[in-house]
């Protein structure tokens, strides 16, 4: 009778263990461009969405970050905006704010800027496999400070197109 006992509460125990096992799946995602990549200075993904500060009597505060360029080739690198940056009111009005968007101190257009490999990797061929060197991408309110805005929550994409150069450095 004990025998049979000591089984069942082994058996009672196996149970009780697997019922406090967890399991946890998490999703991985993974963008590949073998080509051209942007990523903050520490080669982390730029953020999917930041968020401008409102300051009352001087507008959006100043949005920036620290990046990098990573690139597969030695090669001169185009960069453009894929539109003009606006921020319109989700309430449906037809408030708009414009944004400018500016990297390494230049704002951007929907018109290619050709950057130097010899600029972007001062350190040669062997210097793509760190990155480019750091330059601030930059986001600010394109009026005047102090301008006023209509009250609002407002939103908008700001798309950063890279390309490689078709000639060499």
């Amino acid at each position: 009778m004990k025998f049979a006992m000591k089984v069942v509460a082994i058996a009672i125990m196996g149970f009780s263990l697997n019922a406090m096992a967890v399991q946890k799946d998490i999703t991985i995602n993974a963008n590949v461009d073998p080509s051209l990549d942007m990523t903050l200075s520490d080669a982390q993904p730029l953020p999917a969405s930041v968020n401008m500060q409102y300051i009352p009597g001087n507008g959006l505060a100043p949005y920036a970050m620290q990046t990098k360029i990573w690139s597969n080739a030695y090669k001169d690198v185009n960069i453009k905006l894929a539109n003009d940056v606006l921020l319109y009111d989700r309430a449906g009005s037809s408030n708009t704010v414009a944004i400018t968007v500016s990297y390494g101190g230049t704002a951007l257009t929907t018109t290619d800027r050709l950057m130097k490999a010899s600029m972007l990797f001062p350190a040669g061929t062997t210097a793509i496999k760190n990155g480019s060197i750091e330059q601030e991408l930059k986001f600010t309110q394109t009026t005047a400070p102090g301008t006023d805005l209509p009250a609002g929550n407002y939103t908008g994409v700001a798309g950063i197109v890279l390309t490689q150069a078709t000639t060499s450095a």
